[in-house]
């Protein structure tokens, strides 16, 4: 295994609290400059096999048996959730930190910094608080960290999920820079296969916890089709959006939004926000570039956030949203935010939402499991099956189907159709266009807004 940057040989994971192993008997080698994508269904244990690479297993609360072993001398890695890696409290010093780790002086540190700002399309001073950034921003950033580095290895989970498409883009093509320039192994953890699909030589599908394909992409994709439609792979060319479900007629507004203007804290900058009526039955989706406010909105009009101007008013109730109690609030709406486990209060799963509204979104076999154990798609997934479990009239949703494998995907739509029918109303915000086309009845475009 000498030839290889990191090698596993009969290597299996078990979490505390889980009956089945999370990894099972894994066998691989990932070799110098080798271009590998790992997908699969959600919670198969992809993420938990990237992080097993990068040495990010808790060997002191978990049990692993086998062989791993890992020659890499650093390893850059970008996880799911960029807000759990972040440390420090500006861009330039959460670069900096990284770069100064293989450069001697601080001529060199400031030039790889300078590199990977522009690699990932960062336009921020390097004084900008890493607190102020949006979630597709932080995700650039931990990017740039990663290339920061210039590592033997690059180790991402789903590095663009969060993005809108010129970022992603963007992403893609620097990705592609860094390893065409070195001798860089590159292993992607991503549900949509087409976005790395030209960069990438091998693809690697777990499930179970076990690798059921291993081989040249275009190899796997056509001869173990059928397999991966089953899984729930996001086979490209397969899955197409039903089309979104009728609104109902002469329903009734449940919230209404006027002149409304709210502020950004990440660049103080004033977002406008056209007025309408939400109606049951329907979605209305927020759609814009990534640091545009959507988030931001969705919060103001959720009663997290105080407009600066305007107001959002919910049927029958008095008060502006903002001014409710937290239990008032939760009796008239939900909202899941980018990291939903920020708002899971319970130690077990199970405890976090009834049996029948995790059943609905797909969750299974996770009962007695810690809920910051769950990979990013179940985590929205639970998230969504609390908001739902306190029958709110509306629900905000913020990139609710972010890391979702094709299956998960449809279990989510069906879901939210069921909300609908029974008189339920969304607002979301998200970059996934098929999401939009399936659910969507109106789309509001966030720009920029102006200091």
């Amino acid at each position: 295994m000498t030839d290889s940057l990191i090698a596993f040989k009969g290597w299996s994971l078990s979490h505390p609290g889980s009956d089945d192993a999370a990894l099972r008997d894994i066998t691989l080698r990932v070799r110098p400059g080798e271009r590998i994508l790992i997908t699969g269904p959600s919670g198969g244990g992809k993420s938990t096999l990237l992080r097993a690479m990068a040495g990010l297993h808790d060997a002191a609360s978990t049990e692993s048996s086998g062989i791993l072993i890992r020659d890499a001398s650093a390893v850059g890695f970008v996880g799911q959730e960029p807000d759990e890696q972040i440390l420090f409290p500006t861009v330039g010093e959460e670069i900096e930190f990284v770069a100064e780790t293989t450069v001697s002086t601080v001529r060199k540190v400031r030039r790889r910094v300078g590199e990977a700002l522009r690699a990932t399309g960062i336009t921020h001073s390097r004084r900008h608080a890493t607190a102020n950034l949006s979630g597709g921003e932080k995700q650039r950033l931990a990017i740039a960290s990663a290339l920061a580095g210039k590592p033997p290895i690059i180790l991402m989970d789903e590095p663009t999920a969060s993005l809108d498409a010129a970022s992603t883009d963007l992403v893609v093509k620097s990705v592609t820079r860094v390893i065409e320039k070195r001798t860089v192994a590159l292993v992607l953890v991503e549900h949509h296969i087409e976005v790395w699909r030209e960069l990438v030589d091998r693809l690697i599908v777990v499930a179970d916890g076990r690798i059921v394909a291993d081989g040249p992409i275009e190899s796997v994709l056509t001869k173990k089709r059928s397999t991966l439609i089953a899984l729930g792979v996001w086979v490209p060319g397969h899955i197409t959006a039903p089309k979104p479900t009728s609104p109902k007629r002469n329903a009734s507004v449940v919230l209404r939004s006027t002149d409304l203007v709210v502020r950004r804290a990440a660049t103080r900058s004033r977002i406008s926000v056209p007025d309408f009526e939400l109606a049951e039955g329907e979605v209305v989706a927020l759609v814009g570039d990534n640091g545009s406010g959507k988030s931001t909105i969705l919060r103001a009009l959720g009663g997290l956030l105080a407009p600066e101007r305007g107001e959002v008013r919910y049927a029958g109730v008095e008060r502006a949203p903002h001014k409710l109690t937290a239990l008032e609030l939760v009796g008239e709406v939900s909202s899941v935010l980018q990291n939903p486990a920020y708002g899971f209060g319970s130690g077990r799963v199970n405890d976090e939402a009834p049996p029948h509204e995790r059943a609905a979104v797909g969750l299974k076999g996770v009962d007695s499991r810690h809920p910051q154990s769950l990979s990013g798609g179940e985590r929205r997934r639970l998230g969504l099956a609390s908001a739902l479990s306190r029958h709110p009239r509306v629900l905000f949703l913020d990139e609710p189907s972010f890391g979702q494998d094709a299956n998960s995907w449809l279990d989510l739509i069906d879901r939210l159709r069921d909300f609908l029918a029974g008189r339920g109303a969304i607002v979301v915000a998200t970059h996934d266009q098929l999401f939009i086309d399936a659910m969507a009845h109106r789309v509001i475009r966030v720009e920029h807004g102006k200091r």
